[in-house]
């Protein structure tokens, strides 16, 4: 079978991007509690680039300097000023080594109500649109077999109240919601993890005001900029999943009644601002992304109609193409982690058909899988999150006939759970995951630092010690 159609290069404003394959952008916690990116985050970069992607997408870098942007349980990556831009710099010129490697900086103001406040100043609440508490509801979650799997790997299934999981999968909303079952199931999830009870039952956020509002506006355009002149390739907003853009975007979770609220353009008044400002900044060439979610997959949430709308917005504000993603962590079993694959791009013909840009879709273990969404499903990039974890080397293998030799992610959610329990993310499959600083090995040779440091190193050999 011919994978051919993948390995076609595509233009994304200025940007040519020498493949149809993506990393995904994902958070791995491999960045220092100061939000400075490391060795290891370099290597993780270095291992896919050296794989054969045309574009890295990173993980949400945050741009918001303030302590109530929410995230900082995650080790997130920074880009709040100058301190930040010689790291970055290094990983931009390590993927640049690799032939045609493009990468992407994903450009966050903050986690809203999915954040919470951060270790040094407890007593700070994130900011979102509306003061609206999370609740994640665990009959979502536990619906996807994989968090089904991890999940018991760690908690007691014989909890207080004698519920197990497989009937709290089936349990009707008049039960699952009664005070006692809620108890319970605080009770269960505390005794496991206090991270995973707050990630579970968050705490009422703060309304944002219109003046943090239009300084977030500023200083994402402002940090696009920099992030430019640091050599990325593109930026991307990061306004899917429930974060703090999408919080603004979706009617569930922003209730305001200034500007920022109410009608669909109020809604995406935010994000279309961001936009225009960074265009303004850097011109109509740069390459600029969005991620949205297809839909909120909740009731009173943004449909797909909705969102539809709000891409073509981004356009008509100089956006150049829509990266998909679903939901939020309200539907984490869904959102994260989906147990097959190509869900995601259902969404890309509606997208498409909405703003004519090129569109990026999530989720594929296999090769046949990727090329159908290419071929058939309005889909022009598809990306590999989980994928690109298990085998950094997907592209290099599907192209030279190897797919057999590809090493598969099977979904249990191992990366999941490590990085919600507070542990380093490693992979099941791939044992080199997280440990790619280790192996340079693997991801040196074939770049173009490794033959200049080759003919380096010729030139001090058999040198005495003096």
């Amino acid at each position: 079978m011919s994978f051919s159609k993948l390995f076609e290069p595509i233009q994304i404003g200025s940007m040519e991007v020498k493949n149809r394959i993506a990393m995904a952008p994902m958070n791995m916690g491999y960045t220092d509690p100061l939000g400075y990116p490391g060795d290891q985050v370099l290597a993780h970069y270095a291992m896919r680039a050296r794989g054969g992607f045309g574009l890295l997408i990173t993980e949400a870098v945050i741009i918001n300097p303030h302590a109530w942007y929410g995230g900082d349980a995650m080790n997130v990556s920074q880009l709040t000023d100058y301190r930040f831009y010689r790291f970055w710099s290094k990983v931009v010129e390590t993927v640049h080594t690799y032939d045609k490697c493009k990468i992407c900086i994903q450009l966050s103001p903050g986690w809203g109500r999915q954040g919470h406040p951060p270790v040094t100043s407890p007593h700070v609440y994130p900011a979102a649109p509306s003061a609206i508490p999370l609740h994640i509801d665990l009959r979502n979650l536990m619906s996807n077999k994989g968090w089904e799997t991890q999940l018991k790997k760690r908690i007691d299934t014989s909890f207080a109240g004698g519920i197990d999981f497989t009937e709290l999968i089936k349990m009707p909303d008049e039960m699952y919601f009664s005070d006692d079952v809620q108890l319970n199931l605080k009770k269960m999830v505390m005794g496991v993890s206090e991270e995973l009870y707050h990630i579970i039952w968050r705490e009422a956020p703060r309304e944002i005001t219109v003046e943090e509002i239009v300084e977030m506006e500023d200083r994402m355009a402002a940090q696009a900029e920099a992030a430019f002149q640091l050599g990325f390739d593109a930026v991307e907003l990061h306004s899917p999943h429930g974060y703090l853009i999408h919080q603004f975007l979706s009617p569930m979770m922003n209730k305001r009644v200034d500007d920022y609220g109410g009608s669909v353009e109020n809604r995406a008044r935010i994000l279309t601002n961001m936009i225009k400002k960074i265009r303004k900044r850097v011109g109509n060439d740069k390459p600029v992304l969005c991620r949205l979610s297809g839909a909120d997959l909740q009731p009173g949430g943004a449909t797909h109609e909705e969102m539809c709308q709000i891409a073509a917005l981004c356009k008509d504000a100089g956006v150049n193409a829509i990266n998909i993603s679903q939901g939020s962590y309200q539907t984490s079993g869904s959102t994260f982690a989906y147990n097959g694959e190509g869900d995601f791009s259902k969404w890309a013909k509606g997208f498409k058909e909405a703003t004519g840009l090129p569109t990026i879709a999530p989720n594929f273990v296999t090769p046949h899988a990727a090329l159908k969404a290419i071929t058939e499903d309005s889909v022009d990039i598809i990306s590999l999150g989980r994928q690109s974890i298990a085998d950094p080397f997907w592209p290099v293998k599907v192209k030279e006939n190897r797919v057999k030799d590809i090493v598969k992610c099977t979904r249990c959610q191992q990366c999941y759970a490590h990085f919600i329990f507070n542990k380093w993310l490693h992979c099941a499959v791939n044992p080199t995951a997280g440990r790619e600083r280790f192996f340079p090995d693997l991801w040196m040779k074939g770049s173009k630092l490794e033959s200049r440091i080759a003919k380096f190193k010729e030139k001090a050999e058999d040198l005495p010690q003096i």
